[in-house]
C-alpha cells in the first residue's frame, strides 16, 4: 500500500486522539518483608525486576481480553509501581480489573506534593 492509502483521514485521526487518555496505572508492590534485608541496590534490581514482570503480565492480560486496539501505549518498567498508559476510556476501566492492578488514575487526577514553578516565586 502506497503511504497516502496508510494515512487516516485527518478528521479520523483527531476525533481517535479525544477519545485517548493517558492515565497511571498503579500496580502490587512485593511485600516490604522480602526487601528489608536487601540493599539499595538490590532493592532497585528486585523492583525493576518484578515491575517488568507486572507490566508483561499487564500486556498478555490486555491481549487476552481483546483490548490490544484500544491500548496505544504502556509506558517501560521502573522502580516505582506504576506504569503510563494511554488508551481509550473503555480499556482503562477494564484494566482496573486486570490482576495485581490496585488503582488507574488519569495522569490529571494523579496528586502530587510537588510545587508549580509559579507558586515558588
Amino acid at each position: 500500500m502506497s503511504e497516502q492509502q496508510n494515512k487516516k483521514p485527518e478528521p479520523e485521526l483527531k476525533k481517535r486522539l479525544k477519545r485517548l487518555v493517558r492515565s497511571v496505572v498503579t500496580f502490587q508492590r512485593p511485600d516490604a518483608r522480602e526487601l528489608a534485608h536487601c540493599t539499595r541496590a538490590e532493592k532497585y534490581r528486585r523492583l525493576r525486576e518484578h515491575n517488568g514482570q507486572m507490566r508483561n503480565r499487564l500486556l498478555n492480560w490486555i491481549d487476552e481480553h481483546g483490548l490490544g486496539d484500544e491500548v496505544l501505549q504502556v509506558s517501560e518498567p521502573t522502580a516505582f509501581n506504576t506504569l503510563f498508559v494511554v488508551a481509550t476510556r473503555h480499556a482503562l476501566d477494564e484494566l482496573s480489573q486486570a490482576p495485581g492492578v490496585l488503582r488507574v488514575a488519569e495522569d490529571g487526577d494523579v496528586v502530587t506534593d510537588l510545587q508549580h514553578p509559579e507558586a515558588m516565586e
